[in-house]
């Protein structure tokens, strides 16, 4: 009974960090998912997916946020405009830096 219980422990763990690192370079390829879509890739549920998200943001190792009328789960946080400008200005002085060369 000790030996079924360790294993199914072991197999619960080893599966949760496999959604957690999926879930964590979704997050590095992708600004904005659908949860159905993502749920799809993570074969999961809607629900377990976004159980799963809400754990990783409460420990402080994912930014998301879900919007469930739209299905969506965002990654990126939102940008004030200043430092969409500010970034958008140093992209363009180094695309004309390799312009003159």
């Amino acid at each position: 009974q000790d030996d079924s219980d360790l294993k199914s422990h072991w197999h619960t763990t080893f599966h949760t960090r496999i959604i957690q690192h999926n879930l964590r370079t979704t997050s590095i390829y992708y600004r904005q998912i659908h949860l159905s879509r993502l749920s799809q890739l993570l074969s999961l549920t809607p629900a377990e997916t976004e159980r799963h998200i809400s754990q990783m943001v409460s420990f402080g190792s994912l930014y998301a946020k879900i919007d469930r009328p739209k299905d969506i789960v965002r990654f990126a946080k939102k940008r004030c405009e200043e430092e969409v400008l500010t970034d958008w200005a140093e992209d363009i002085k180094e695309l004309l830096g390799l312009v003159e060369k």
